[in-house]
């Protein structure tokens, strides 16, 4: 996160650690072969990675000679992330107090971890950042994929130039099942434009729906562009996003949708979270864990969203958990266990929310002030924690990033001199 390294810990004479999250790259507890079956990936869970954090944390201080909090020579601590770290963050405030002084938590989607939000509210805020960004897009996405959809199975995958043999369970699978796998490609490929659009003039959401709209007389021309210039699952989601796209398919080869699939047995497109899990053992690693404790009810209705409607359920989630890792779904066991859905109740402290109103995760983050030390802090042209950035601060950010990024720097200090 640029804003953190070149910004934030300039300002405060701060040290910068970025921890590998268990499962996600070499950090594997059982090693390359045993962490990936059934039974080693139980150690995979949200409560396993605060605990690394706190070691590694209480390990730091103890190398660089910190003292007690309270002391000159204490090492204040604030942990930072955006979406999933963004949660983690959070939680370590809550959780951790006596380890954690502060938590600054970006598109932190915590309404999503304890069931409030609406299913159909993601992809409709997906659907109007479109629409915002395009006037038209939203119409042109809704009628092109009603056309794809029309289709037979044989006349999609000649007309969107798929790579043959299909997936095995595509191979098989009915129209119907087909074409769901299918739309979810265009949904998840959207989310991720959605959650890249900042700065938004430009972006590449903007260059899509141009395209969208412009290609009236050949819709499933334009889906075959962009399924072949943009359709990548995003990396793991919630493991500081990447949003750069993978262009495949531009050099006349068709689409492969093996290579949208995460490792492991019984592997499908649609995993755990609608908004894409990703490929690979990254993947595999996210759609485990939003097949446990971190459930995300995300669904599309054609109405409200410019996608094929199809629901979301828990039984079309406990059947997908079942067949791919022998789990079961726990939607509210950690906000149960936790109560982070009454964060003053639970004397919570020095935490600060901040949410781009145009990103898809906004409709499940904090944004509004929960008391005078749980703070949010939003941007009205922002996207997917555009406040970290995923490049340096520069003359392209709007005016309200700008903005809240000075606000935000300007709470950290406050909240360190308590300290």
């Amino acid at each position: 996160y640029p804003y953190v390294t070149d910004v934030l810990a300039q300002r405060f004479g701060a040290l910068v650690i970025e921890p590998e999250h268990r499962y996600y790259g070499t950090s594997l507890p059982l090693g390359p072969v045993a962490s990936f079956t059934d039974e080693g990936l139980r150690l995979l869970t949200p409560q396993q990675a605060l605990a690394d954090a706190v070691d590694l944390i209480l390990a730091t201080q103890k190398a660089r000679n910190c003292t007690e909090r309270g002391t000159p020579g204490y090492c204040p601590v604030v942990t930072i992330g955006g979406s999933y770290p963004g949660w983690l963050s959070a939680m370590m405030r809550l959780r951790y107090p006596a380890v954690v002084d502060i938590a600054y938590a970006a598109s932190a989607p915590m309404l999503f971890y304890t069931q409030q939000v609406d299913q159909f509210a993601y992809y409709q805020r997906v659907t109007e950042s479109a629409e915002r960004s395009v006037s038209g897009c939203a119409d042109a996405v809704r009628a092109a994929l009603a056309e794809l959809v029309a289709l037979s199975k044989d006349e999609a995958i000649q007309a969107l130039d798929l790579c043959t043999p299909l997936p095995a369970y595509l191979e098989t699978a009915d129209d119907q099942d087909f074409f769901d796998e299918l739309s979810m490609i265009y949904m998840y490929t959207f989310a991720g434009l959605n959650m890249g659009n900042y700065p938004p003039e430009g972006s590449d959401l903007q260059s899509v729906c141009t395209t969208m709209v412009s290609s009236s007389d050949d819709p499933i021309g334009a889906l075959k562009s962009l399924l072949h210039g943009f359709a990548s699952p995003k990396p793991h989601a919630r493991h500081p996003r990447n949003l750069r796209h993978h262009h495949s398919g531009s050099d006349g080869t068709c689409f492969d949708l093996a290579s949208q699939l995460p490792a492991g047995h019984d592997a499908t497109i649609s995993g755990g979270d609608w908004s894409g899990c990703g490929p690979g053992e990254d993947g595999m690693m996210w759609d485990y864990e939003t097949c446990n404790f971190l459930v995300e009810q995300i669904g599309v209705n054609g109405i409200t969203d410019m996608f094929p409607a199809r629901n979301w359920t828990l039984d079309w989630l406990t059947e997908h958990c079942h067949s791919r890792f022998d789990a079961v779904p726990q939607p509210r066991a950690l906000a149960d266990e936790w109560g982070f859905d009454h964060l003053v109740e639970q004397g919570a402290t020095r935490i600060l929310f901040t949410n781009g109103l145009t990103d898809g995760w906004s409709v499940g983050g904090i944004v509004s002030n929960l008391s005078d030390s749980i703070l949010a802090v939003n941007m009205e042209n922002g996207a997917h924690h555009s406040d970290l950035s995923h490049d340096p601060p520069s003359d392209l950010d709007t005016p309200d990033v700008t903005a809240a990024r000075a606000q935000i720097s300007d709470i950290l200090a406050a909240w360190l001199a308590e300290i």
